[in-house]
């Protein structure tokens, strides 16, 4: 698939919203075109880049060695951070604008992806209960046309499966420890398995379905740029054989969501799976 960029400016008129045809064309229910890379940054542990339609995000893994300390938690985790640089879009111009949309997505992100159901954070721990891996998953879109919740979702699943966690030399010093007091050393007793490089895990993948109201009452999914800023919108996530929703403006009933965008968000994930397995 093509990476290339650019994103044409549209105006949903009245007549397109009349009969449910969308401006590029698309259904209510049609999805735009997806593309995903592993592999797409060397320096990294892990990384991925995702396109939907012309929305464009690359996210890389790095790792950091942290210390139980009382202040952080006493496991490895995840941290996610999401950046929306002016040059992705006109639209981010606005600084309150990029942050607040930063915010939400790193901390949904974050929180989703911490699930015990989604990773085993066991597979984390160096000398278990003195030092553990934090693997912080950084997420840049290139280019800024929409739907940035699934694609973050996508290119964050994308880069974690592509991470290989590093091996550790027992007697060694554990090289650029942070939030740590001491530079953590591993001792002999350090488990076999971090001493060699292996591949992260993950238990199951949270998968997203994102949908927009557009003005006439009907909701869209996979909304580009132009729709998102029409409505209220809604962010689906399913994980582990349960449906979340993570953010919701627009007043879709329970009913709604049962009977005319749960079948579309159903589709979407067994969409998204074909990809991830695809690649």
């Amino acid at each position: 698939c093509s990476f290339g960029m650019g994103v044409e400016v549209v105006e949903i008129g009245d007549d397109v919203l009349d009969v449910c045809v969308r401006p590029d064309g698309r259904s209510l229910r049609d999805c735009r075109p997806a593309c995903l890379r592993r592999g797409a940054i060397d320096c990294a542990l892990g990384s991925a880049t995702v396109r939907l339609g012309q929305s464009i995000f690359v996210a890389g893994v790095q790792a950091c060695v942290t210390e139980v300390l009382p202040e952080i938690p006493t496991r490895g985790h995840v941290e996610v951070t999401v950046e929306l640089p002016p040059l992705c879009s006109s639209l981010f111009k606005e600084r309150n604008r990029s942050a607040a949309q930063c915010h939400f997505l790193s901390q949904t992100l974050t929180d989703v992806l911490n699930h015990t159901s989604v990773i085993d954070t066991q597979q984390l721990d160096i000398q278990a209960g003195e030092s553990f891996w934090v693997l912080k998953v950084q997420i840049v879109c290139l280019n800024f046309d929409g739907n940035a919740f699934d694609a973050c979702m996508l290119a964050a699943l994308a880069a974690l499966e592509d991470t290989h966690l590093p091996a550790l030399v027992p007697g060694n010093l554990v090289p650029e420890a942070q939030g740590a007091t001491r530079l953590v050393m591993t001792t002999i007793e350090t488990s076999s398995a971090v001493t060699r490089r292996r591949r992260l895990t993950l238990r199951s993948r949270p998968l997203p379905a994102s949908f927009v109201r557009l003005p006439n009452g009907a909701w869209a999914a996979d909304p580009c740029s132009a729709e998102e800023d029409s409505g209220g919108s809604v962010c689906l996530c399913f994980v582990s054989g349960r449906w979340l929703v993570f953010h919701q403006g627009g007043g879709a009933s329970k009913d709604q969501f049962m009977m005319d965008l749960m079948p579309a968000a159903r589709s979407m994930v067994a969409s998204f799976t074909e990809l991830l397995n695809a690649e």
